[in-house]
């Protein structure tokens, strides 16, 4: 199976660190996050992966290169403009040849088992959650059985205590759905109504729940990811 890593933002929330580092090259003791994704990406036997970048992309270019000093296949697909998690997908499309592939972002923290975990599943889509006490600052997943059935973000009153996290694996149809979906106010076209746009049309995804998982968008949350990772050995 392959994968596609979301690594184009300009990390906004972690300035200073990401005024001249890419978010996806800043540290966690000691390596950048986007070397431990790709080091639990290869322990899941996962080697053939597509890294969406755009700001700063040098400088994670020519750390990763082509991957083989990793012992993997890496590409580049470069979004031109900062245009949202949709946009960054379709630009992977020319290199996925799979019916079925991983979408991870690149500042996703979590328990490594957890991508065999949601490979185990057959479904065409899947999700990845957590139980979660304040609903209001998540997109929130309604289930149906082992269905997902709708994805709301950041609901006054979370009508689910599931949070989204950005580990799924998709279909190919999620490219098109991708470049359906109309821009907003600055241009920026969102994964999760691409993805609202396949449940609506019946295609099956269902929900991993997983316990240790972090989202590193502001610095509490990278001295939070310091010492997940310390706790997951990673």
């Amino acid at each position: 199976m392959q994968a596609v890593i979301l690594a184009a933002g300009e990390g906004t929330r972690l300035r200073p660190l990401t005024l001249q580092t890419p978010k996806a090259m800043v540290m966690i003791n000691g390596r950048p996050m986007l070397e431990i994704l790709l080091s639990q990406l290869k322990s899941a036997g996962i080697t053939d992966v597509v890294i969406v970048v755009y700001y700063l992309k040098e400088k994670i270019m020519d750390y990763f290169g082509d991957g083989s000093r990793f012992g993997m296949t890496i590409k580049y697909a470069v979004q031109q403009g900062i245009k949202g998690s949709a946009d960054a997908v379709a630009q992977a499309e020319p290199f996925i040849k799979d019916k079925r592939f991983f979408v991870i972002a690149c500042d996703s923290l979590f328990e490594t088992d957890l991508l065999k975990r949601v490979m185990a599943h057959k479904s065409e889509g899947m999700f990845t959650c957590k139980e979660v006490e304040d609903g209001k600052r998540y997109g929130i997943l309604i289930t149906e059985g082992k269905r997902v059935k709708r994805i709301i973000e950041k609901p006054e009153v979370p009508p689910t205590n599931l949070a989204n996290f950005s580990v799924y694996i998709f279909p190919r149809e999620i490219f098109d759905a991708c470049k359906k979906v109309p821009a907003g106010l600055k241009g920026e076209r969102w994964l999760p109504d691409a993805i609202q746009l396949l449940l609506d049309k019946g295609v099956v995804f269902e929900y991993e729940i997983c316990k240790h998982i972090l989202d590193i968008g502001t610095p509490e949350q990278l001295a939070e990811a310091q010492d997940l990772a310390r706790k997951l050995g990673l």
